[in-house]
């Protein structure tokens, strides 16, 4: 018997047995369409993350002063925080470096508009390049320039829920908001952007050199922010960084380095490992489908031992008989795998057009692509189980004696 006659047979005995050959698979198709489901869902918020930074520049790099901790020696150090000379060294000395900004967080500052106000927006100390390098775009007016900063200007731009709790309809720009301690003009309104459930609708930008000379006093800044030139990659840049913050802290390490990237590339690596073991363990209902084809094919060959001993009378080899119950048991594994993939693309195409109708976790929803790879990997696997547990049942039909299975009724 052939290869091509063993599958037409097989064919024969699953259309012969629908109901029998579908609860048998169950266990095949439940294991399939889990690891692929879970796979399309890990592989949906990575791409979701990725997206998410994207929308900012992944390519951003953040310093920070972290003198805090570490060891003794460096918490010696004559360095106690950032401030714009910092900037200004790394921007003489890295020539990776395209631009750079720094930031002065101020946190919350109560607001007040004639008889309106607000107690809760983040208030920050910017330059010029703040806008660029997080591509945050005005919706109207213009953004802080580099004049607002020689001038200490009191200007500010405003996230849309400043505009809209204090404003309303009326035209903020121009307007003057009054601060603790300082009054500011309104000069912008910045556009909304959303990354991972967050946005800048509370944010308020006021010059750096105003807020640290007329406002809140010293030199102060909480982080600065850059990115590398066209062409060179963010770990370039991060090294180069890193080396001229090592050549001014005199090797002591105060200072902390990171990239959206490397964010990114830590929060995929996490989804990608949890992904992974979820689907290990969801494959573990595959050796129960792989029981359950052991099962019925013992019960196959319990059924048809007649039939095998007339085949092995007439003169079918061992090698024949095994084929053929090999054949059935694999059919069996594989076809059950597609369907569990039938059933996860079933499914994933269900997440996805109900996370995009309610936005959830952000506008879109969560993009779940088919991945042909696990797709591959179960179908192989559901074909290596098939073979597995297939063959002490062919191997048992195959050592049948012709005589006594002709005997048996």
């Amino acid at each position: 018997m052939n290869l091509f006659e063993s599958f037409r047979i097989a064919l024969d005995m699953l259309r012969l047995h629908k109901m029998r050959a579908f609860l048998t698979m169950l266990g095949v198709i439940i294991g399939v369409m889990s690891v692929t489901l879970i796979s399309m869902i890990s592989n949906g918020f990575q791409h979701y993350i990725t997206y998410e930074f994207k929308k900012l520049g992944s390519d951003t790099i953040f310093l920070f002063y972290d003198g805090g901790g570490g060891r003794r020696a460096d918490r010696n150090s004559m360095i106690s925080g950032l401030n714009y000379d910092d900037l200004e060294i790394l921007m003489n000395q890295c020539t990776t470096l395209d631009i750079a900004s720094a930031t002065l967080q101020l946190g919350a500052q109560k607001i007040s508009y004639l008889d309106k106000d607000i107690s809760n927006p983040d208030v920050s100390g910017v330059d010029e390049n703040i806008a660029e390098l997080n591509k945050v775009g005005l919706l109207s007016g213009r953004a802080i320039n580099k004049a607002d900063l020689e001038t200490r200007a009191n200007v500010c731009v405003i996230g849309t829920d400043i505009r809209d709790n204090l404003f309303g309809k009326e035209d903020p720009i121009g307007k003057m908001l009054t601060f603790p301690g300082i009054t500011l003009q309104v000069i912008g309104v910045m556009d909304v952007v959303e990354i991972m459930g967050q946005n800048n609708k509370k944010d308020v930008w006021v010059p750096l050199t105003t807020a640290q000379d007329k406002w809140i006093g010293g030199e102060h800044i909480s982080y600065i922010t850059t990115r590398p030139k066209p062409g060179i990659s963010v770990e370039s840049a991060m090294d180069d960084v890193w080396r001229v913050l090592m050549l001014k802290s005199g090797n002591k390490k105060v200072y902390r380095v990171d990239s959206r990237e490397s964010m990114t590339n830590v929060l995929g690596g996490i989804l990608g490992a949890a992904g992974a073991v979820l689907a290990g363990i969801a494959a573990l209902s595959l050796l129960v489908g792989g029981i359950g084809i052991m099962n019925i094919m013992l019960v196959s060959v319990t059924e048809r031992t007649r039939e095998v001993g007339l085949r092995k009378a007439v003169g079918a080899k061992r090698t024949g008989v095994m084929m053929q119950f090999l054949v059935e048991a694999t059919m069996l594994s594989v076809i059950g795998g597609f369907i569990g993939m039938g059933f996860a693309w079933v499914l994933g195409q269900g997440i996805t057009a109900i996370t995009a109708v309610t936005n959830m976790p952000s506008k879109g929803g969560l993009q779940m692509v088919f991945p042909i790879q696990a797709a591959i990997t179960s179908t192989v696997i559901s074909a290596i189980i098939g073979v597995i547990f297939g063959l002490y049942p062919a191997a048992r039909a195959s050592s049948l004696s012709p005589i006594e299975a002709l005997r048996t009724e």
